[in-house]
C-alpha cells in the first residue's frame, strides 16, 4: 500500500527528474501569488466537490503559468439555529446527530462550517503539487481537528497532452455531489462523498467535451464511503465521465452550458449488517457481519446553465441492499439557482431538494427529506455573507439507523453566516 513516506520519497524523485532536465533549482524566482477565485474553486465544499485534480491542473497553468506558488485561504463561519418537534433530534445534514443534545428542542451554536489553507507547487509545466490542510469540528473519534485532508502530485499539461495523472489523498471523482446553496450538504454528498484516508493513483482523459477520471483506492475502509472487506491491496476503485457542450466564451451574454455524466464506484460502506459510517479510527469488527459482501455504488447527473439560471439533477444508488436496512441506499437531489447584482454585488438565490431513501415502507428509517433555501451576495473577491432555511422530515442518522430513527421527526433551521477567502 501506499504510504504517506512513500508519496515523499515520490514528490523528491519528481523533483529531481525535474531539476535534472531543466538544470536548475525549483525553488529559485518563484512567482508567489494568492487568486480568490482560484481559492473558492479549489477550496468549496459545495459548488465544486469532485473534480479537484483538473481544476488544480488548469487553475496552476493559468494563474502562475511554469513555476510559480499559489497561497489559498478560506473560512467558513455560521450561526445555527435549529427548532424540532422532538427533544435532541436535529438532523441537519453535515453535522453529528447527537453534538445538539441538550434535552430541549431547540439549539444554537456557533459554527466553523470549513476553514482550509491550500498550497500549489508548479515547478515545471508537467508537474504541479497541492496540499491541503483543513480544520473540522465534525472528526470522528480518533480524528484531530486540523487535518492533512488533501495532498497530491499532478503528471500532465493539457495544453500539449489530453491525459494526466496523479497520486495522493484526494475526494474520488465519483458524480458531481454539489450543492448551489452556501453551506448545507445535498443528500447525494452526506451519502456518497468518497474521501480518501490512503493514496489513490487517477488517470484522467480531458478534451473540450469529455472528461474520464479512472482511480484506483486501495483496499480496506477510507475517510467515507469506500470500503472493501480484503485490507491490504488495491481491489477498489471508481469511474466518472462527464461531457459537456455549449456556448461557453466569457463576455457574451446568454451563454449556456450543459453535461451530462456518470459514475462506478466498485465497493462501498453498505456492506455490512451493522452501520458503520465512521471512518477507520472507528473500525467494526468483521465479526459482526459474517455475510460482508461487495456492494457496489451508481452515480447519473445532469446540470444546465443558461444565462443566470442553473438546474441540476443527480441521482445516486447501490448497487444492492443494505444489509443494516434490507434495501438500497439511493440519493436524489434536484437544485436551481438564480445568480444576480444586489446592489452591484454578484449574489445568487438557491433551492435544493433532495430524498435520501434506504429503508422499506413503513420503516422508521424508510427515508429523510431536505428542502434548502439559500441567499449568498459577495460584497468583495474575499467576502461574502451567506444565508439558508433548512427542512428536513425524518430523523435517519447512518449511525445506529434501525434503533434511533425516527420517521415523526420534523425540523427547521436556520443558517446566516459569512466567508472569507483569498
Amino acid at each position: 500500500m501506499l504510504s504517506k513516506k512513500s508519496l515523499l520519497l515520490l514528490v523528491g524523485l519528481l523533483l529531481n527528474v525535474v531539476n535534472a532536465e531543466e538544470k536548475k533549482d525549483p525553488f529559485s524566482a518563484i512567482n508567489l501569488v494568492t487568486d480568490s477565485d482560484y481559492s473558492h474553486t479549489i477550496l468549496d465544499w459545495q459548488e465544486t466537490v469532485t473534480d479537484k485534480a483538473i481544476r488544480i491542473l488548469k487553475g496552476a497553468d493559468e494563474i502562475i503559468g511554469d513555476n510559480g506558488l499559489i497561497v489559498s485561504g478560506a473560512f467558513w463561519g455560521n450561526y445555527l439555529h435549529e427548532e424540532s418537534n422532538t427533544v435532541n433530534k436535529f438532523p441537519i445534514l453535515s453535522r453529528f446527530p447527537s453534538e445538539r443534545n441538550n434535552g430541549t428542542e431547540q439549539a444554537d451554536r456557533w459554527l466553523i462550517s470549513n476553514a482550509a489553507f491550500g498550497l500549489t507547487y508548479k515547478p515545471t509545466n508537467w508537474i504541479t503539487g497541492y496540499t491541503q490542510y483543513e480544520f473540522t469540528e465534525v472528526e470522528f473519534p480518533g480524528q484531530e481537528d486540523w487535518q492533512l485532508r488533501k495532498y497530491m502530485i499532478i503528471v500532465g499539461d493539457l495544453e500539449s497532452f489530453p491525459f494526466y495523472g496523479y497520486v495522493g489523498r484526494n475526494t474520488v471523482d465519483f458524480g458531481l455531489m454539489n450543492g448551489y446553496n452556501p453551506f448545507t450538504h445535498t443528500v447525494n454528498n452526506h451519502s456518497f462523498r468518497v474521501d480518501t484516508d490512503d493514496p489513490v493513483i487517477a488517470l484522467g482523459y480531458a478534451d473540450e467535451n469529455l472528461h474520464v477520471v479512472g482511480t484506483l483506492i486501495s483496499s480496506g475502509r477510507q475517510l467515507r464511503v469506500a470500503d472493501t472487506n480484503d485490507p491490504d491491496g488495491w481491489d477498489n476503485g471508481a469511474v466518472n465521465l462527464t461531457y459537456s457542450f455549449g456556448n461557453k466564451e466569457k463576455g457574451k451574454e446568454n451563454n449556456w452550458e450543459f453535461r451530462v455524466g456518470g459514475g462506478y464506484l466498485h465497493s462501498t460502506i453498505y456492506n455490512n449488517d451493522t452501520p458503520h459510517h465512521p471512518g477507520p479510527t472507528h473500525t467494526v469488527s468483521k465479526q459482526t457481519s459474517p455475510d460482508l459482501t461487495r456492494n457496489a455504488a451508481y452515480d447519473v447527473f445532469a446540470e444546465a446553465l443558461y444565462g443566470p439560471f442553473s438546474l441540476g439533477i443527480e441521482y445516486t444508488t447501490t448497487a444492492k441492499g443494505w444489509p443494516a436496512t434490507g434495501e438500497r441506499v439511493e440519493s436524489t437531489n434536484i437544485q436551481a439557482a438564480y445568480d444576480f447584482k444586489l446592489f452591484t454585488n454578484p449574489s445568487r438565490l438557491s433551492i435544493v431538494r433532495g430524498i435520501n431513501e434506504q429503508g422499506a415502507e413503513g420503516e422508521e428509517f424508510e427515508d429523510l427529506t431536505q428542502l434548502v433555501v439559500g441567499f449568498e451576495t459577495q460584497l468583495t473577491d474575499y467576502f461574502s455573507l451567506s444565508a439558508e432555511w433548512v427542512r428536513n422530515d425524518a430523523f435517519v442518522p447512518l449511525i445506529n439507523i434501525r434503533t434511533v430513527s425516527d420517521a415523526s421527526v420534523t425540523t427547521d433551521a436556520f443558517l446566516i453566516g459569512a466567508k472569507i477567502q483569498f
